[in-house]
């Protein structure tokens, strides 16, 4: 046998070996049948270029970083068109952290609530934070200068209570809307940076639960929402976000929580109890938008105190399978895709997880935006 023969049955025996470690052949949705009305407007969008088609991702600190999200989000709009960087969310004044191609700074003194720690004190939505200005605040929205310049916006949606916020930097002219649980603000020039101040109402001081870019363009808007170490308990007690997610015209909602649900001793859990709360979640999107598809992620795989397997996942899993049929709705099983039980150790000797065995490097959130991209188009090629 040559030495050439020896190399290429060695390549290809190692690319077959890396391909089983990473599952792969599992990256496909389970019912994409009820991604249907998605699909159909991907389909009108890519055949008509009119129009925008928006994602609502929302889950845990895998979310809040967005590494994952940010891959999804860029894949998509260089296949479907940019229609704008989507929701952002100015966690800093909440103390915490969020994606690093938008930067936000701000003065003066604000109050911040999330569902994490106060859920009882003010309205939240479906980010789960809510910042509440004083009269001396400000905030300065900066959407360029991380980025290679595309998101550059002639449209912001605040979602707010109590007043709103305006700019008082732009450049050209604008024109603002106060509707019921948000305001629109149109500018006829594009913006990269902004300045906004409070604007009072008399019932109280103005409140700030994120803000939607968009650039006038056809394409996608993906709107990443993510809250550290939040589960589906958590996140019930959003009072608002099914109108916020109405409010967004989503097209579709992608819910990616579980790892928190499920890290505990397994003598604690209970995988009816998820399911229960994930079924919850689910009712309270279709009351306020019956139609919309809905797309469940399963937890990635992950490590208990570092030390064990958690061995919670399957039974969870297991749960999200019965809820496709249940609730007709759309799952990625994550976990498969990496590679099942275990996975997390090679992902973390890959280079690709981080050494809590929990969390991930930025190449490993990178290489799952880009599987679930594969996974969305892989669906959207069959149409």
């Amino acid at each position: 046998m040559g030495k050439y023969t020896v190399l290429f049955l060695l390549i290809t025996t190692s690319s077959f070996v890396h391909h089983k470690e990473i599952g792969i052949e599992h990256n496909s949705f389970t019912n994409a049948e009820a991604l249907h009305g998605f699909y159909t407007k991907l389909v009108a969008l890519q055949n008509n270029t009119k129009g925008t088609v928006s994602i609502v991702h929302i889950g845990d600190s895998h979310i809040q970083a967005g590494f994952f999200t940010g891959v999804v989000r860029k894949n998509l709009q260089g296949k479907f068109g940019n229609a704008g960087r989507g929701f952002v969310f100015p966690y800093k004044i909440a103390n915490t952290h969020g994606a690093l191609d938008i930067r936000f700074r701000y003065t003066g003194a604000w109050q911040s609530c999330n569902i994490m720690k106060n859920a009882a004190s003010c309205n939240i939505g479906a980010a789960g934070f809510t910042v509440t200005a004083s009269p001396n605040a400000s905030f300065t929205l900066d959407a360029t200068s991380k980025t290679d310049g595309t998101a550059h916006f002639n449209k912001v949606t605040l979602l707010d209570n109590y007043g709103s916020f305006l700019p008082i930097n732009a450049r050209g002219n604008f024109s603002s809307q106060k509707l019921d649980r948000h305001t629109v603000i149109y500018f006829d020039e594009c913006q990269d940076s902004l300045l906004f101040k409070p604007a009072y109402e008399q019932r109280g001081m103005p409140e700030l639960q994120g803000l939607i870019l968009g650039n006038g363009q056809n394409g996608i808007l993906y709107h990443a929402m993510g809250i550290n170490g939040s589960s589906t308990v958590q996140y019930l007690k959003s009072l608002g976000f099914e109108n916020q997610i109405r409010d967004i015209n989503a097209d579709l909602v992608i819910l990616s929580f579980g790892t928190n649900d499920t890290y505990m001793p397994t003598s604690s859990f209970c995988a009816t109890c998820v399911k229960e709360r994930y079924a919850a979640i689910i009712d309270r999107i279709r009351a306020a938008n019956p139609d919309l598809p809905i797309l469940l992620t399963t937890p990635a795989d992950h490590y208990y105190l570092r030390k064990y397997s958690n061995k919670n996942l399957k039974s969870l899993i297991d749960a999200m399978y019965e809820l496709c049929c249940e609730k007709n709705i759309a799952l990625w099983d994550l976990n498969a895709v990496m590679g099942g039980p275990n996975s997390i150790v090679t992902w973390r000797n890959q280079g690709w997880a981080r050494g809590d065995l929990i969390h991930f490097t930025e190449a490993g959130y990178q290489k799952q935006g880009d599987m679930l991209y594969d996974a969305i188009m892989h669906h959207y090629q069959s149409q």
